[in-house]
């Protein structure tokens, strides 16, 4: 399936009803589905054809969203990047892709016009909100083209996305993501358009160029739903799109929703449309996820996935996050799976590997391993790297875990993160919400140093929750009552804050950089 017929047959579907809303812009289905179709055949004027790459270089809009279905009905592959990405990651991105069309949002002008030297392959420059030197204007391409349907045969085997990940230790690599692999998520998440139903409202809050920002434009289209468009996040910005917009659903970064919960009006804005608030991407705090089940009354769903993996990989649904109030068994119980991710999706296999490939048994920890018709096809033009990542069929996640008996996925840390301190295997993720459960700790990382004895020890970057930090034997010994003696910090550092990537995750890179060294900061 084509993912452009997403919008064919919304667009027959429900005509009248709003597909976009960006701040006081309202597009309806047919209007998008005529718009698209317009940008399809003026892509096509500029010799753009099946296999073509078209990347985009803009913040959340409604012509980003056009752009990506007028590249689908062509069998184009759209390149979303990243535009915090550093300039020689962007090089390898655009040169990599071999783009020969770039859009560009009027805030990155600048940067793409010192970059365009390297960018060796892109003959045509299209900006968003104006025509500028050198660079056609999108309005001004899209009257001069004709609503005719455009017709052309994919492959369901073909890329439609091509995906850079972050590149937080290397230069990002490129996921591919077929028209299949994009179809059967969306159909089996969601239904299709139904004019019989009231239409919800999905926020688009992270960035396009993020797998959950590219399924979002796909399944809020295929479920005839009004896609919210937040430009770019802020806190007051999400809230006050929820209130105009009547949000009921919208996917957010842990690190936004903490800073959404702070937001000093916080209890000024109407929110009882929401439904469901997924959270994912990043590791969520117990304390962040425990305080959004009492200020938000909605459903919340944590997901975990990957790019490799075209987004979900399993779910903790809102009936995991309905705790009940009174102690016992069954409180206990939700309480300690609010630290899973939750339960494999019905079209994913999960199984835990070990460094053989054997799968272990529950409980026991090792690579979280999954399989299915949605893992990606290839990393772009690195085979050595897509062999190492597939295995029979299998995609080695990278990250390390653990299922308990009823299948509920626990990760504890990544496979590079890995502390080998005297032939002893130590996880990073257990150290780390240990240290957080500490009163005085608000957020902590933990690395791996070298050390003459172990080989490695454990080292924490702490930040504190006050002024006051708790000394080093403090944190020893806490550490010691909740894990076992080998696993508490031989080293800690604190700092303001952890250096994170634009979706919130800690970059460990950057720690190992500046704090890599055996001692107390």
């Amino acid at each position: 399936m084509n993912t452009a017929e997403f919008l064919t047959i919304s667009s027959s579907m429900v005509p009248d009803r709003l597909a976009l809303a960006c701040g006081d812009r309202q597009v309806t289905y047919m209007e998008l589905a005529l718009r698209v179709n317009r940008m399809a055949n003026a892509l096509q004027s500029l010799g753009v054809k099946r296999g073509s790459a078209v990347a985009v270089m803009a913040m959340n809009s409604p012509e980003y969203v056009e752009t990506y279905y007028a590249c689908a009905k062509l069998g184009a592959t759209f390149v979303p990047l990243n535009f915090r990405a550093k300039h020689e990651e962007l090089d390898h991105m655009v040169n990599a892709s071999e783009a020969q069309v770039l859009f560009v949002g009027e805030r990155y002008l600048e940067l793409v016009e010192g970059l365009k030297p390297k960018f060796s392959g892109v003959r045509e420059y299209v900006c968003y909100e104006s025509e500028q030197d050198g660079m056609r204007g999108y309005e001004a391409i899209l009257d001069n083209a004709s609503e005719d349907e455009v017709y052309v045969e994919i492959d369901e085997n073909d890329p439609t996305i091509l995906m850079y990940t972050s590149g937080t230790t290397a230069l990002p690599k490129g996921v591919v993501l077929t028209y299949l692999t994009l179809s059967v998520y969306v159909t089996n998440t969601m239904n299709p358009a139904d004019p019989g139903l009231e239409p919800d409202v999905t926020m688009l809050s992270v960035p396009i160029y993020h797998v959950a920002g590219a399924t979002a434009i796909m399944s809020s289209i295929w479920g005839g739903r009004t896609l919210a468009i937040l430009p770019a996040f802020t806190p007051e910005g999400w809230l006050e799109t929820v209130q105009q917009h009547g949000v009921t659903h919208s996917f957010i970064v842990p690190t936004m929703l903490k800073r959404v919960m702070e937001h000093e009006n916080f209890d000024d804005y109407k929110l009882d449309t929401l439904k469901l608030i997924t959270y994912g991407a990043a590791p969520m705090p117990y304390e962040v996820v425990s305080k959004a089940v009492d200020v938000f009354d909605c459903g919340l769903m944590n997901a975990y996935g990957q790019t490799e993996s075209t987004s979900t990989l399993t779910y903790l649904g809102p009936e995991d996050h309905d705790i009940p109030k009174e102690a016992g068994p069954e409180r206990e119980q939700k309480l300690r799976r609010l630290r899973s991710v939750g339960r494999a999706m019905d079209d994913i296999e999960v199984a835990i590997m070990d460094a053989e490939n054997e799968a272990l048994p529950a409980g026991e920890e090792g690579e979280i391993c999954v399989t299915g018709s949605r893992i990606m096809r290839e990393y772009h033009k690195q085979a050595d790297e897509t062999a190492e990542a597939i295995v029979d069929g299998w995609l080695h996640t990278g990250d390390v875990g653990y299922l308990d008996e009823d299948g509920y996925l626990f990760i504890t840390g990544r496979t590079k993160d890995l502390i080998i301190r005297g032939g002893e295997n130590i996880s990073t993720g257990e150290i780390e919400d240990a240290l957080e459960a500490h009163p005085q700790i608000e957020e902590a990382a933990v690395i791996g140093v070298s050390d003459v004895e172990w080989g490695e020890v454990v080292k924490a970057v702490l930040v504190a929750a006050a002024d006051e930090r708790p000394s080093f034997e403090e944190i020893v010994v806490h550490c010691k009552g909740q894990l076992a003696s080998y696993k508490a910090p031989a080293y800690v550092a604190y700092v303001d804050e952890l250096p994170r990537n634009p979706l919130g995750k800690i970059l460990k890179t950057e720690l190992r950089k500046h704090h890599g060294e055996p001692d107390n900061s």
